[in-house]
């Protein structure tokens, strides 16, 4: 295996453990509201996500950039030959398990496509574009243990 095709594994594990991160620090408050009943429960999670000018901030946010994220997951995902099945089952992750648990899965999945087909891996981080994937990394740990520190 190349370096190339090394550092593209890399990332796909990166990926895979930011999926494990997502999953972690959404589903630790997720067990409060579905003790409610599933439609209870995503009633009162919604107006809870809704109730204050920040929780709203990140509400809207979090929904935009999942919408413009679907349109470019379906596209790229069909560009690479992924199974429409794969891409369905990454949308409806989104929605039932959390957007932080399904994106990096899908995006897994897509690196693991480009380094299979041996296609140009211009889209890896390079030099300087570490500093910001660790800062993101770091408040994304930093998130989850707050979240698991409120649910216990």
């Amino acid at each position: 295996m190349n370096q190339a095709a090394r550092h593209s594994q890399w990332i796909e594990i990166l990926f895979v453990a930011l999926a494990v991160l997502g999953l972690v620090g959404t589903w630790a408050q997720a067990f409060g509201y579905l003790e409610a009943g599933l439609l209870a429960g995503n009633v009162r999670f919604w107006t809870d996500a809704f109730s204050s000018p920040a929780g709203t901030f990140l509400s809207v946010d979090v929904l935009v950039l999942a919408a413009a994220l679907f349109v470019w997951m379906f596209g790229e995902g069909r560009r690479l030959g992924m199974a429409p099945g794969w891409l369905w089952a990454c949308f409806l992750g989104s929605l039932l398990v959390g957007i932080s648990f399904a994106v990096p899965l899908f995006l897994a999945y897509r690196q693991r496509c480009i380094r299979r087909q041996h296609l140009p891996g211009g889209d890896q981080p390079r030099g300087g574009d570490w500093i910001a994937i660790v800062v993101a990394v770091l408040i994304a740990v930093v998130a989850v243990a707050r979240s698991l520190a409120l649910a216990s």
